[in-house]
């Protein structure tokens, strides 16, 4: 995909993370809370696949899974710094499923909240 989509989709993502990360903070029952957090989650793990995927569409590069867009970053290094690539790494791996699917909150909410910012402030 073009660079411009993969940005596009990227603030989206963001957007929509930002705006379900805020009902966490109001919402008083529960059960709401951990699904909007789920919502939330799941968005802002897809706000920073995008915008890598905007930086990688940049060198005609596109990654097809999780462990190609691993290899793709670790293939230009040039593009991303350590930090987002310890992220990425560390929230594609172990974060994702903790905090997503189940709904965890805590400091892999928002290590998870760190990728997306760092992800979307390179593009």
């Amino acid at each position: 995909m073009k660079r411009e989509i993969h940005t596009t989709a990227a603030k989206e993502h963001l957007r929509v993370a930002e705006e379900y990360n805020a009902k966490t903070q109001t919402e008083k029952d529960e059960n709401k809370r951990i699904a909007f957090r789920t919502v939330a989650s799941h968005n802002y793990f897809y706000a920073g696949t995008n915008a890598i995927e905007a930086t990688l569409a940049g060198k005609d590069t596109h990654s097809f899974n999780h462990e190609n867009r691993n290899r793709n970053m670790m293939e230009n290094p040039e593009l991303f710094d350590d930090e987002l690539y310890s992220l990425y790494n560390e929230v594609e791996r172990d974060l994702r499923n903790k905090v997503a699917y189940r709904g965890n909150n805590g400091k892999m909410y928002e290590k998870l909240k760190r990728f997306a910012a760092k992800a979307n402030g390179d593009v």
